[in-house]
């Protein structure tokens, strides 16, 4: 029987952040609905497509890696969220970023090296660590679904235009509620 966990968008805000929250299924499932997830709210947002692809191939590895290693710590949550302020003008250097996480209740913040990789596997963090320029990490983190329940943050962040970090804040202010989707 599949038990999956009821699927839930969550808006969070503070100061300094807004995003999104879901709850991901503890099973062979996981990748895939990250996936699914991911790609369909990036696409609301317009985050460019090769982006979006780099993306996906990231967030696939990190849930991959959860229910691989962390699998009685679950259910996992997939975290989207943008990251620093709008600063500069177009011409310049982009500064604007979103940050996509997996988090898990293994309190373990280390995580496996990729140098004993064995075949197709071991591989997953050199490819999160080259597509998102160095910009990933792990770090201890809580819940956003399960009142704060402790446990770790994998992350990784996408250079994305000033236009996407506006139109996440306008969609973080016009849901501040709990949806089910």
């Amino acid at each position: 029987m599949n038990t999956l966990p009821e699927l839930t968008e969550q808006t969070v805000t503070s100061n300094d952040c807004c995003g999104w929250t879901w709850a991901l299924p503890v099973d062979p499932l996981c990748a895939r609905e990250a996936r699914c997830l991911l790609a369909g709210k990036l696409g609301t947002l317009e985050v460019p497509r090769d982006v979006v692809a780099d993306a996906e191939l990231m967030i696939s590895e990190l849930a991959t890696n959860a229910y691989r290693h962390a699998r009685s710590h679950g259910p996992h949550e997939l975290w989207i969220f943008a990251s620093g302020q709008l600063r500069g003008t177009a011409t310049g250097p982009d500064p604007c970023e979103v940050v996509c996480a997996v988090f898990d209740t293994l309190p373990e913040p280390r995580l496996r090296t990729d140098a004993a990789f064995c075949g197709d596997f071991g591989r997953g963090l050199s490819i999160v660590a080259e597509l998102s320029h160095g910009r990933w990490g792990v770090q201890p983190a809580r819940s956003h679904l399960r009142y704060g329940v402790p446990g770790k943050a994998v992350w990784f962040g996408c250079a994305v235009p000033p236009a996407v970090v506006e139109r996440m804040g306008r969609q973080c202010e016009d849901r501040r509620h709990l949806k089910v989707t």
